[in-house]
């Protein structure tokens, strides 16, 4: 790979976390690229194409992909194919059971900014699959749910379900007239672990999707809104050569 070398440490209490419970809730290492391009998502998802796969509701979303390498100095991060369609095998999404799912990707002047590529730096190396020389395919998501009274939005599937990617970090963009979408995650024996919702701006969480459940309630609009939502950013993570379980 030739793209930029992110020199980055891992944090040993998330990757610690990742290992022994399946998910970590940790914050965020903030500086002013990675708020300045979380800023720049949550404007962009104003503009977001509606999801044509989901008919319950209304949802928006796009698709960038991006490639990445673990090495002992940092993490080697390029841009992927966009145009590639995103499918997720019927065992994970019997709702869209390997529909080839084609999203419009965002310009890279809002995806591909130093500061998402340093997220994105900063979630790989506490992967606890990420040792020197580990390849990635990484899909990034930017995600709104939008809800109007008597017509909210949930997931595809809904309840819990697992997705089919090795890991997945979420961060909140914005949430807006909203209540509803509590996530909720179990381990395998679907015993709840947690519960929460996101409220702040890249509040986030990350999980090992082979050791635990997970699902999303419905958003729905608060009080008396006409109209709510919650927008998201969000990483697939899936090392080169793994296959779900």
């Amino acid at each position: 790979m030739n793209g930029d070398v992110i020199a980055i440490r891992r944090d040993e209490r998330r990757h610690d976390e990742i290992v022994r419970r399946g998910f970590t809730r940790q914050p965020l290492a903030f500086d002013m690229a990675v708020a300045q391009a979380l800023a720049q998502l949550s404007y962009a998802a104003w503009q977001l194409p509606r999801d044509q796969y989901y008919t319950g509701g209304d949802r928006f979303r796009s698709l960038n992909r991006f490639r990445a390498e673990i090495r002992a100095d940092g993490v080697c991060i390029e841009r992927g194919d966009d145009r590639e369609p995103y499918v997720q095998l019927a065992a994970y999404n019997p709702v869209l059971p390997g529909t080839r799912r084609e999203y419009q990707a965002l310009p890279d002047a809002v995806a591909d900014t130093p500061g998402i590529r340093q997220l994105m730096a900063f979630h790989l190396v506490n992967m606890p699959l990420s040792t020197p020389g580990t390849c990635y395919a990484v899909n990034m998501h930017v995600i709104r749910f939008a809800a109007s009274p008597g017509r909210p939005a949930d997931t595809s599937p809904p309840g819990l379900h697992k997705d089919g990617e090795k890991y997945l970090a979420t961060q909140l963009l914005a949430r807006c007239g909203a209540e509803g979408g509590e996530v909720v995650i179990t381990d395998n024996e679907r015993r709840e672990l947690d519960r929460f919702t996101l409220r702040e701006l890249g509040e986030c969480y990350v999980f090992d999707d082979d050791a635990i459940w997970h699902m999303l309630t419905p958003v729905c609009t608060a009080g008396g809104s006409r109209f709510g939502y919650r927008d998201t950013l969000a990483f697939d993570f899936l090392p080169e050569g793994w296959e779900p379980s």
